[in-house]
């Protein structure tokens, strides 16, 4: 698995604690290739993603770390591209 731009290891930024929390609930830990990797196919990341109480915590952590790939927070490398670059004021309304 490969969550980096560069192909490093997903561990490689620790894992974040709110799966260490939570890893048994949580709907991406059974095939993590189809969230995080390069070349995902979005759509059937983010329809797993709906209803997910991490969420919010997940795009916060992607938003924080742009070198991550995939899906996240139900959001794709790119959307948290466009989100970086609004004001800050445009995140909170996007959330």
């Amino acid at each position: 698995m490969s969550g980096l731009a560069a192909g490093a290891p997903l561990l490689a930024l620790g894992i974040p604690d709110f799966v260490w929390e939570a890893r048994e609930r949580l709907r991406c830990r059974d095939d993590p290739d189809s969230y995080f990797a390069e070349g995902v196919r979005p759509r059937q990341a983010k329809v797993l993603c709906v209803g997910c109480a991490y969420l919010d915590e997940c795009a916060a952590y992607a938003l924080a770390r742009p070198e991550l790939l995939g899906v996240w927070g139900g959001t794709t490398a790119r959307e948290r591209r466009s989100l970086r670059r609004r004001p800050a004021d445009g995140l909170a309304a996007a959330s």
